[in-house]
């Protein structure tokens, strides 16, 4: 693959290409340009469980699945997105005393995953511990499949201008003549804004909690392979490091 100069982050391959456009033999100039938009985000995802202690394993799958079966009726009714079941743990809980283990009893989880537009998460959390919901997991925000669209494309077309803009300014310092684009390549990166993991049991709850979102990053890259040829009087083999000179 191409050398990296340490200076300039820009890559020449030093392969030779025939160029159709400029006639003549022609080498590969790598360059990558960077785009980056936040985006305020409208929805949230939350986890949230259903825990139960008793002294048998009938017992506890009995009053999760009571108690399960009151959340999700909660959720359905308020509308929730994406609705579904995430973990189902049973496990026995045992006493040590004396260096001896002794069944107590077993514990049971049900993880429900949901979304909704955060303005309405913070009640419909609120209802589901009413409903018989005891664990928040964890609370993640993002923006709409819309306006996350309309960012990638933003930040692609961003980047693609970072990218032709270093590759004009080597040209231009270097008197090269650029030729036909050989090749693209695309990468691109969501960063959803994530809450603090929660695994705390929820008890009292006197008032709707408040639940804010944050802002979602998007960032992009695209690296370009563009050949080019000198002008005359250039010499081609000028080593990287000799970039600085034209600064």
């Amino acid at each position: 693959m191409a050398n990296t100069d340490n200076l300039t982050g820009v890559r020449n391959s030093g392969l030779a290409i025939a160029d159709p456009l400029i006639g003549s033999t022609a080498q590969i100039l790598e360059v990558t340009g960077k785009g980056e938009v936040s985006v305020a985000t409208t929805l949230t995802e939350v986890q949230l469980g259903i825990k139960v202690q008793a002294k048998t394993a009938t017992e506890v799958q009995e009053q999760v699945t009571q108690r399960s079966t009151a959340v999700v009726d909660v959720l359905q009714k308020l509308g929730a997105k994406e609705l579904q079941t995430t973990s189902i743990q049973l496990n026995p809980v045992y006493s040590f005393e004396n260096g001896t283990q002794t069944l107590t009893g077993f514990e049971g989880l049900n993880t429900l995953q949901f979304e909704l537009p955060t303005v309405q998460s913070g009640a419909a959390i609120d209802k589901a511990i009413q409903a018989g919901a005891n664990v928040i997991q964890n609370i993640s925000f993002t923006a709409s499949d819309e306006v996350l669209q309309q960012a990638r494309l933003q930040v692609l077309s961003e980047a693609v201008k970072d990218a032709k803009a270093q590759a004009q300014a080597v040209f231009s310092t270097l008197q090269l003549t650029p030729g036909q684009i050989i090749d693209i390549d695309i990468n691109s990166n969501d960063n959803p804004t994530l809450s603090p993991f929660v695994s705390n049991l929820i008890t009292d709850r006197v008032s709707t909690t408040p639940i804010i979102g944050g802002s979602q990053t998007i960032k992009a890259s695209v690296s370009l392979d563009i050949g080019y040829s000198p002008n005359s009087g250039v010499i081609l083999d000028l080593p990287l490091n000799g970039l600085q000179q034209y600064a």
